[in-house]
């Protein structure tokens, strides 16, 4: 006779339910840890830039307008020094459509409140993989003093 799942049988004792109830607990993790979350976010993939975009989300606003010209700094500044054949304008051109600002500012991401953020951030996630690769440390650094100068500032 099997076991019922969420039950224990009389004849098995305490410990092996608890056995049993973290197999499954362990399934449950391994599992997850397979599939990918269909509902992560683009720079969620990347624990550095995950962790400074989180940081300039819950800055105030002129440190985000900043920080967002600053990104979109950073990409050209490496776009010219790897003499990429690719202009900035053309990095969103795999996208199946332009938005304009007004559909930018229906979204529901937190960046695009701002403009020039909504369109840093899209830049960046736009950029191709090897770009990013390039960029993103820079990004993070920058992002990180940034908001420590916000504290120094209010501090």
């Amino acid at each position: 006779m099997g076991l019922i799942e969420g039950a224990c049988q009389p004849r098995h004792g305490y410990n092996d339910c608890i056995v049993l109830k973290y197999k499954r607990q362990e399934m449950s993790h391994h599992k997850e840890m397979q599939e990918p979350d269909p509902y992560q976010r683009w720079y969620d993939k990347d624990p550095v830039l995950s962790r400074a975009l989180e940081q300039l989300r819950n800055a105030p606003d002129k440190y985000q307008a900043q920080v967002a010209l600053n990104i979109i700094k950073i990409i050209v500044e490496h776009q010219i020094e790897t003499e990429t054949d690719q202009p900035v304008e053309a990095l969103d051109s795999d996208l199946p459509y332009r938005r304009s600002w007004e559909d930018h500012r229906q979204c529901r991401r937190w960046y695009d409140v701002h403009e020039a953020l909504g369109s840093a951030v899209q830049l960046l996630g736009d950029c191709p993989e090897d770009l990013q690769k390039r960029v993103i440390p820079s990004i993070a650094a920058m992002i990180e003093q940034t908001i420590r100068e916000e504290n120094v500032d209010q501090g």
